[in-house]
């Protein structure tokens, strides 16, 4: 699930230089698996930081009714509660979703000033500010923020126009760069979450900020929560653009964005994934175990029942166990690329199973096949099966890998020969991640520190 960075373009590169259209019979099969690898290490790249995002395009439909504004009635239901995914725990570098001990109280949800403020708020060294003013502004949960712009020389005569704006983010006092554009006007297009990008500049993010530009027939734009309650956001227009923006406390997200027009009423739903990920240093220095590992040698039968049916070189297993009740199993197979213009005259590929479902990791034709240091990665809301589960190498000397948690437990697989490859899988929940990662072997332990964090990713869904 889980491949080393080094190795990330290795596979992208493979992919790309696999002549998959000289594969006899499984090419399409193949190429899908060596596809599917490729984006799984792309996702969780880092995000860019582009100023413009794409047009507005909305479906009008008709007007709905029943609508409970926040400040004229109880801010949610005797006994209601906020919509939740409770994220992993870990030791973050980013901190994940929080969540709501109860009822979200009318903090909860964000409140608008009746004019903007006046002073724009910009980063410690703005340069020379041409032109200046405020976007939007607001609170929720007790957190100021504030969008500004400002347009200053380009500095540079390489382009287009000898000026550019720079849009400056505050939250809860402190303020980032998010970007910027040529010319004096604040473009903007669609709605997007600035959080996800905002994550890039190590800002602790209290809130999700996000912004938009509603199209010329919209009237005003509504959130609306699970519970009917909902919030008027105010449009105001700045250089020329009518523009939206808006926070919401991440424990108590709403459910859609409404934009009311004298055609009807648009629902733009509001949804959220993440990517957890699990990385981890040099290696320490090695030290003498307290006692013996219980390793784990595979015993079973490959699952390779989803695999292209071809006539494999070899096949085995990597690793196996229960983790959380479940049991699972990485198993591969080497099969023929087909293809004298592949990277190898073989192709690896990698098998997932959990209980009675298995998920096709993907395929590469580069050597070495063993994945280098082992790094886990987990996309919340995309991933097929319920736990983690990664391979990778070990330093010479190394007879089995394994995980430590917190309270001490260990899961330790012995290592495989792959083509003269030691390699070995591990696993785990992604709600109960370790805290190390184990090597054992002539040199005694590597006790690795895992250190983890989790990006979110918020999506406005239109309305097909």
């Amino acid at each position: 699930m889980s491949e080393q960075k080094s190795e990330r373009l290795g596979i992208a590169d493979a992919v790309e230089r696999t002549d998959w259209t000289r594969y006899a019979g499984q090419a399409s099969d193949v190429k899908r698996r060596g596809e599917r690898r490729r984006h799984r290490l792309q996702a969780g790249g880092v995000l860019g930081t582009a100023f413009a995002v794409a047009g507005v395009a909305a479906a009008v439909q008709g007007l709905g009714s029943g609508v409970k504004h926040q400040g004229e009635s109880p801010a949610s239901k005797p006994g209601s509660s906020a919509h939740v995914t409770s994220p992993p725990s870990f030791r973050q570098r980013n901190s994940p979703i929080p969540t709501l001990s109860g009822p979200p109280s009318a903090s909860d949800y964000p409140s608008f000033p009746a004019t903007l403020p006046t002073k724009p708020i910009f980063i410690a060294d703005p340069g020379t500010v041409l032109q200046s003013g405020v976007i939007g502004a607001g609170s929720v949960s007790g957190h100021p923020w504030q969008i500004s712009y400002r347009v200053i020389p380009s500095g540079s005569a390489a382009n287009s126009e000898p000026q550019v704006t720079e849009v400056d983010v505050s939250l809860d006092g402190k303020v980032v760069t998010f970007g910027g554009g040529e010319g004096t006007h604040v473009a903007w297009g669609g709605y997007q979450a600035l959080d996800q990008y905002l994550q890039n500049s190590g800002l602790v993010n209290p809130m999700v900020l996000a912004m938009g530009s509603p199209a010329a027939n919209v009237t005003s734009i509504d959130l609306r929560w699970k519970d009917g309650t909902v919030v008027q956001v105010p449009i105001r227009t700045v250089t020329g653009t009518r523009l939206a923006s808006f926070a919401w406390n991440p424990a108590n997200p709403p459910d859609a964005l409404e934009q009311v027009s004298a055609a009807g009423v648009s629902k733009i739903t509001i949804t959220n994934d993440g990517t957890a990920t699990w990385d981890h240093g040099p290696l320490p220095a090695p030290i003498v175990p307290a006692t013996p590992p219980t390793v784990t040698t595979p015993t079973g039968v490959p699952n390779l029942s989803q695999t292209p049916k071809v006539t494999p070189l070899s096949s085995g297993i990597l690793g196996e166990g229960t983790v959380s009740g479940r049991k699972w199993q990485l198993a591969y197979e080497i099969i023929p690329s087909g293809s004298a213009a592949n990277d190898s005259n073989e192709v690896y590929c990698t098998d997932s199973a959990v209980d009675a479902t298995t998920e096709q990791d993907g395929c590469t034709s580069s050597k070495p096949f063993g994945t280098g240091k082992v790094n886990f990665s987990y996309m919340f809301g995309h991933q097929q099966l319920p736990l983690v589960i990664t391979s990778g190498t070990a330093d010479p000397g190394t007879t089995s890998m394994g995980l430590e948690w917190a309270d001490g437990s260990k899961e330790v697989n012995a290592m495989q020969q792959v083509e003269g490859v030691p390699m070995a899988a591990v696993a785990f929940d992604p709600n109960k991640p370790p805290s190390y990662l184990l090597e054992f072997g002539s040199y005694g332990e590597y006790r690795i520190p895992l250190i983890g964090s989790m990006r979110y990713t918020w999506t406005f869904n239109w309305p097909s």
